[in-house]
């Protein structure tokens, strides 16, 4: 898993996802449990191969909720996305 120095424990990760569905929430962005946490591990920069492991999803799936996340956080495209993770990467998640 890049750049994750120490695991989380899952109360650890359980209050970080709350965090992120909150600021979200906050800008009227509704996610889907799964699409939270595909954008919680993608904020922590995980490859697509990693999330799939992490949720026992296959990959596809994993692409379908990033392309389903780009729509709902309405950036453009996948450069988009990309930046709006990187914003999100200061937020500490």
């Amino acid at each position: 898993m890049p750049n994750k120095t120490a695991a989380d424990s899952p109360a650890e990760e359980l209050e970080k996802l709350k965090q992120l569905n909150t600021f979200l929430q906050r800008r009227s962005i509704a996610l889907t449990p799964q699409e939270l946490k595909v954008l919680y591990y993608a904020i922590q920069r995980r490859t697509n191969a990693d999330i799939a492991a992490a949720l026992v999803v296959s990959l596809a799936t994993v692409k379908t909720h990033k392309n389903n996340l780009i729509s709902k956080l309405g950036v453009a495209g996948k450069d988009g996305f990309q930046k709006f993770l990187l914003e999100m990467a200061h937020y500490r998640l």
